[in-house]
């Protein structure tokens, strides 16, 4: 009887741990899987500010910059131009002879600068940063730890005209699933761009 009792309360134990353990291994799974989800929501936040600032940076410029320090100093200190595109139709009848007539009407495109704007306003909604400007390129909650910037202006596919490639990558992903081996575009290291096709998509977003 006292071996039945005492089997009893050794059995009763060890499902009591197994089942402690169990819980304990669930619920550490999920605070993993909660930590995942907001570290790669500020990432994702930082590489959409990073990519507004290229995207006003090309339109000021024609190009991308591979410097995060020129790039700091446009975010902070640049300007954009606020232009107001206008069109004067001349009639054919006024500026056309016989032999051109059926050239029909000219247009004539006209840009009015009315003034500038802060670049920062491009970037931010209210053109107050949500962070310190000098850390953009550091990943959020990484220490310092940056993202890797890569910068191409080539020729597209097998014409001759040139266009501006960009590619921002967190190389130092918080989920262990992410790898730049995978054939999945989602479950690559977080970035966005592409120095293979001309693209500003994020990989968490869809194409």
């Amino acid at each position: 009887m006292k071996k039945r009792t005492i089997f009893t309360i050794f059995f009763f134990l060890c499902a009591a741990g197994l089942g402690y353990a169990l819980v304990d291994t669930i619920k550490t799974s999920i605070e993993q899987e909660e930590l995942i989800i907001k570290s790669e929501a500020r990432v994702i936040e930082r590489l959409k500010i990073i990519r507004e600032a290229q995207k006003t940076y090309q339109l000021r410029y024609g190009r991308y910059t591979p410097s995060w320090d020129s790039l700091k100093q446009f975010v902070r200190k640049g300007v954009m131009y606020n232009v107001n595109k206008r069109e004067i139709v001349i009639p054919k009848d006024e500026i056309r002879t016989l032999e051109t007539y059926y050239l029909g009407d000219s247009v004539r495109t006209i840009y009015d600068t009315l003034g500038t704007i802060p670049a920062i306003n491009s970037v931010f909604e209210d053109g107050k940063p949500t962070f310190n400007l000098d850390s953009i390129e550091y990943i959020p909650g990484k220490g310092e730890k940056q993202f890797k910037m890569f910068v191409e202006k080539k020729p597209t596919g097998k014409t001759d005209i040139m266009a501006d490639y960009i590619e921002v990558i967190d190389p130092f992903p918080v989920n262990p699933a992410r790898s730049d081996e995978s054939s999945n575009r989602r479950t690559k290291f977080l970035r966005f761009g592409s120095l293979n096709e001309v693209s500003t998509v994020g990989n968490w977003e869809d194409k």
